[in-house]
């Protein structure tokens, strides 16, 4: 009886988690697409926009976190990577980013909150 409910409450802190992950990645995504147009027209097409993939790199940190601790390779180099195409990239949008950001940081919040109760419930 104990096992039934010990396996409900990692099955509970599991969705708990990956729904704290959704809520840090889909709000600032989706606040990121609303500002900057996936695809730019380009001279012969379209072509994916390069401030809107940089900026949705930022919003999938959460899961390349996730990612990196549970490989546990740590990377210097790509964090380098981000820091450069950060302050490259920002010069010329930091207003959005600034709304984009505000988003990023209140849903990360609430999802974070929501990983640690599920956290919490696994130990």
């Amino acid at each position: 009886m104990m096992k039934a409910a010990k396996n409900n409450s990692i099955f509970v802190n599991s969705a708990l988690h990956f729904l704290g992950l959704t809520l840090c990645i889909a709000p600032p995504a989706l606040c990121a697409l609303l500002y900057f147009p996936l695809w730019a027209e380009g001279g012969g097409g379209r072509a994916l926009a390069g401030s809107a993939a940089f900026v949705m790199a930022l919003c999938f940190m959460p899961l390349y976190k996730f990612i990196r601790r549970v490989l546990a390779s740590p990377s210097s180099y790509l964090m380098w990577l981000i820091i450069f195409l950060f302050f490259f990239l920002t010069a010329k949008i930091a207003a959005q980013m600034t709304v984009i950001s505000f988003v990023g940081f209140l849903s990360n919040l609430a999802g974070g909150a929501l990983m640690k109760i599920a956290k919490r419930g696994r130990k």
